[in-house]
């Protein structure tokens, strides 16, 4: 009995399934009237069920047929879109249907508004998906440089350096500037001029983080974190807005130099490009970790900062200078930052002095991701965030990258709030 009722249910709409769409035979009579404007006179109305309507008519002496296919049967949310139009079989052109749906109101049919292409080969979608993780990468390494100054800074003090965005900013500038002074002298050498501006940028802003540590860290170290922070925070803006006052708001640009690229391979037509400034900043990034990993492990100052990070009074009990570990910290993220600028000054060739705000932010986020204040943990995050955001902009699009690596970071704290790499902090 129940299965009978049942079936009875489902008769109605199998009856209407099959049945005609009086809008879509409405529409065809318009089309009709349209198309052939001397009062034409329908003699035979049929229509399929699937979106097929056709009429025949009478007009003087002779007679017709107009075919009207629309692109979804009766009751479907497509039942309107006009596919197509043919008269005594002659079919009418694409501007001619695009008139005669405007001039009826229709709906555009969703292929125009889409189109369907067929899905790229397996060996284009894998060439793609190489490239963008060779991009991800290159981000990643100048991402990972920046959030290690933080980590080294937090694991050292427990406040947040938020002027190493800023330092980053500076050491892009201190790339510039050099090929623009020895170019007015007239030396124009441009792989001797940045061979000079790198170390030159490095040196110059691991002195800046040197006196940010004497001047505004140290006489805070003791009035709280909040404090500091708040201090950190005026010497950010103070730094961005000098720069913009001395040299102006305006970019920068650098010289040509290294914009030669290297094809990796082909896959399904899509070729798989390395640029030289890419090879730089990958090679760059592991020199300056394995540096910075022998420097951790092998060396007083290395061993110094671990005590401070482990347990300061105890450190300073056992004779470790802690004003100066903490200087020399904050001189070797500054560097740190500054490389950082300076390499992705190389690969845009431009500095401008807002260039390290959301940079400095990213960088920030990478850290978290890590584990705030593990050197390992930074680099991590930075790779991680890199990779993420290539993919993300090369597969949906890059305006909405930034709002997606924030809501990473917010995801991952809520089930993991040391990070990733962290351990949990007293």
């Amino acid at each position: 009995m129940l299965h009978r009722l049942f079936l009875l249910s489902l008769l109605p709409l199998l009856v209407t399934a099959c049945t005609a769409d009086e809008r879509q035979i409405a529409s065809c009579r318009d089309v009709l009237t349209t198309v052939l404007p001397d009062s034409p006179r329908i003699v035979r109305e049929s229509a399929d069920g699937a979106g097929a309507v056709r009429l025949a008519f009478a007009q003087g002496q002779g007679e017709g047929t107009l075919l009207c296919r629309f692109a979804g049967p009766a009751l479907s949310t497509r039942h309107l879109e006009l596919l197509a139009v043919a008269i005594d079989g002659t079919e009418l052109t694409g501007i001619q249907l695009v008139l005669l749906r405007h001039v009826l109101g229709l709906p555009i049919p969703r292929e125009l508004i889409e189109p369907q292409s067929p899905p790229p080969p397996l060996a284009q979608r894998g060439a793609y998906l190489v490239q963008q993780l060779i991009n991800g990468l290159a981000v990643g390494a100048v991402l990972a440089l920046v959030a290690t100054g933080y980590s080294l800074v937090y694991g050292i003090t427990g406040t947040i350096q938020f002027a190493y965005g800023e330092i980053f900013m500076i050491g892009a500038y201190l790339l510039v500037i050099p090929f623009f002074v020895l170019g007015s002298l007239g030396f124009h050498a441009l792989g001797i001029t940045f061979a000079l501006a790198l170390p030159f940028a490095a040196i110059l802003t691991a002195g800046y983080g040197w006196v940010i540590a004497r001047i505004v860290y140290q006489p805070l170290r003791d009035a709280g974190r909040l404090n500091a922070l708040i201090a950190a925070i005026g010497l950010a803006m103070a730094l961005r807005e000098g720069v913009r006052l001395a040299q102006g708001g305006s970019y920068k640009w650098l010289p040509d130099l290294l914009r030669s690229r290297f094809i990796l391979f082909e896959g399904g037509g899509f070729s798989v490009y390395l640029a030289s400034t890419q090879i730089l900043t990958l090679l760059l990034a592991v020199a300056l970790a394995a540096a910075l990993a022998w420097l951790l492990l092998r060396t007083p100052w290395g061993r110094a900062h671990r005590a401070c990070a482990d347990d300061p009074a105890a450190a300073a009990l056992l004779g470790v200078d802690i004003d100066r570990t903490i200087s020399r910290s904050f001189a070797l993220g500054a560097a740190l930052a500054a490389l950082a600028g300076t390499m992705v000054t190389l690969q845009y060739g431009e500095a401008d002095p807002y260039m390290g705000y959301i940079l400095g932010f990213k960088a920030l986020t990478a850290a978290l991701l890590g584990g705030f204040g593990t050197v390992t943990g930074a680099l991590f995050g930075g790779l991680l965030i890199g990779l993420f955001e290539a993919l993300w902009a090369g597969y949906f699009g890059s305006l909405y990258t930034d709002a997606m690596v924030f809501a990473l970071l917010v995801i991952i704290l809520v089930f993991r709030p040391e990070g990733l790499l962290g351990g949990a902090r007293a």
